[in-house]
Order: C-alpha cells, then sequence, then structure tokens
C-alpha cells in the first residue's frame, strides 16, 4: 500500500485525483484520509479490547494464586526476617567522662611541646580533632552514636576568647565532653558531640 502525502496545493491535489493515462479508479484523498482514521480507530480499540479481557483473566481466583505464588517465593528467599531496626533509646549511653579522658591523653601528648604558629595552626587543628574523633571510636565503642568533633587552637599571650555553640538534640541520649589545654605558648580547646541515631 503506497503511503499518501498531504498534497501541498490545489493543483497537486488535482493531480492526484486524475487518472490521465494511468488507468486505475481516481484516488480522493479526503477518502483515504477518512479510511486511514477509522482502521486506527479500530486498531485502538481491538488493542484496548484486549487488554480488558487480559485484566478480567487476572481479576479473581487468577489473581489471587499469583499473590500467594509470589509471597511463598519471598518468603523462601527470607527465611530469617530482620527485625525493626529502629531503637528510640540507646541501650548503652554515651559516657562524657570516659570521652573526656581519651581527649585528655590525645590532645596533651600532641600538644606538650608545641609551638603556636598562626599559619599551621588551621591544618593542626583539623588533624587534631579528626585524631580525637577516631580515638573515641575506637576505645570507646558506642552503637549509634555520631561522633563529631572541633577544636580551637589560640596564642596564650594575646586577649581572651569565648567559644559558644548551640545543637537541637535529645537531652535523654545526646551529650557532649569538653577539655582545655594550656602551654606556655597556645591554648586548645576541644568539644566532642555524641549524638544518637535512632
Amino acid at each position: 500500500m503506497e503511503k499518501q502525502r498531504k498534497p501541498a496545493s490545489c493543483d497537486a491535489e488535482k493531480a492526484l485525483c486524475s487518472t490521465a493515462g494511468t488507468g486505475t479508479k481516481p484516488r480522493d484523498p479526503q477518502r483515504l484520509c477518512t479510511a486511514n482514521l477509522a482502521k486506527r480507530e479500530r486498531h485502538r480499540k481491538r488493542g484496548k479490547d484486549t487488554w480488558t479481557a487480559k485484566s478480567r483473566e487476572l481479576s479473581g481466583q487468577n489473581m489471587r494464586s499469583i499473590n500467594s505464588k509470589s509471597i511463598a517465593a519471598n518468603k523462601s528467599l527470607f527465611k530469617n526476617p530482620v527485625d525493626n531496626c529502629y531503637q528510640p533509646q540507646p541501650e548503652k549511653t554515651f559516657s562524657a567522662e570516659e570521652a573526656r579522658l581519651v581527649m585528655k591523653a590525645v590532645v596533651e601528648e600532641r600538644l606538650r611541646n608545641a609551638e603556636y604558629d598562626g599559619n599551621a595552626c588551621s591544618a593542626l587543628a583539623r588533624e587534631l580533632a579528626d585524631c580525637v574523633k577516631h580515638a573515641v571510636k575506637d576505645l570507646l565503642f558506642f552503637e549509634r552514636y555520631k561522633i563529631i568533633c572541633f577544636v580551637v587552637l589560640g596564642p596564650v599571650k594575646q586577649s581572651d576568647l569565648c567559644c559558644c555553640s548551640r545543637s537541637v538534640w535529645c537531652p535523654s541520649a545526646d551529650t557532649y565532653a569538653e577539655y582545655c589545654f594550656k602551654n606556655h605558648s597556645l591554648f586548645a580547646l576541644c568539644v566532642l558531640y555524641a549524638v544518637y541515631s535512632e
């Protein structure tokens, strides 16, 4: 079957309908367009009817049997179901005293003979915060606690410094520990937060 092209003008339409020299019946573009639309509509309805019949077949008993088979297959995959992991309160609460002892040991070991250097202190503070955080995680294993640590370093000879922080947490499960170190050249304030993840 030849594909029909939409004529660009009236002259092209007349040429399409003329039978001069072809020996065939004239083709009316309007009639062809109507026939194609009717054919598409029949095809669409037939597809819809087929889909409706298939959905009816799957309804009722057939659908229940499919669901029971899939449930049985899933149960065989998961023989030991996993319990709910949500725990609103920790089994063992975080000990701020133990964390402070670990912080004190790490900070004093690192900064015992350190001198204040304004250019190197930012890298030293980050490194010290990472060391304290990893030491607390490794030595004091508290499940489900997120450990956050920050360290402030400054010179002893200049003016005073006031540090403060704010947080939203659960007072029964979350806590913090702090340790302040001071030698002849610098001071270090180390604060560690332990936030419980439910």
